[in-house]
């Protein structure tokens, strides 16, 4: 085994010799053949010779005083297409302030190690979000099997009653 491990190492030293002694120079440079001068097309077509360098116009004078782009630039308005936004008809009548402050609930304390919300009430719905224990939510609705709350994100959704306390666990 070792005997073919030493002549691997002989075989491949020589071959290295070989290649390093016989293989300097690109073999084929002198076959390839030189390259034609560059012309443009209007000089193929029998136009007279271009000057290498255009003549560049004068440098313009610096101006004497650098204005902020800040001061030039127009401040930048949103604009958002369509009509103005108008509240939905089931709440055409009530004010926004009012919405608000009629569905401001008790504070309520997740007391589950982690407890899902909910887009409704049952566990048939699909779940939203997660929400730790001791965290702090705000009862939309009446309490009971599933309360509807708002997280401090302001997120809205559904948690079972069960998990829900008044005192902080």
């Amino acid at each position: 085994m070792i005997k073919l491990g030493l002549l691997m190492l002989v075989t491949l030293v020589t071959w290295f010799t070989v290649l390093m002694v016989y293989g300097n120079g690109n073999l084929r440079a002198d076959r390839r053949p030189a390259p034609a001068p560059q012309a443009s097309a209007a000089q193929d077509a029998g136009a007279p010779d271009l000057p290498d360098q255009p003549a560049r116009p004068a440098p313009e004078e610096a101006p004497s005083q650098i204005i902020p782009a800040a001061s030039q630039t127009a401040a930048r308005v949103q604009r958002f297409p369509g009509p103005p936004l108008e509240p939905s008809p089931e709440h055409a009548d009530q004010a926004p302030e009012s919405r608000e402050s009629a569905a401001e609930g008790p504070v309520l304390y997740v007391t589950a190690t982690r407890v899902n919300m909910r887009s409704g009430p049952g566990t048939n719905h699909p779940v939203i979000s997660g929400i730790d224990r001791g965290t702090a939510v705000q009862a939309l609705g009446p309490v009971g099997d599933w309360v509807q709350i708002r997280v401090p994100g302001g997120q809205t959704g559904f948690a079972s009653g069960q998990f829900l306390s008044p005192e902080a666990p």
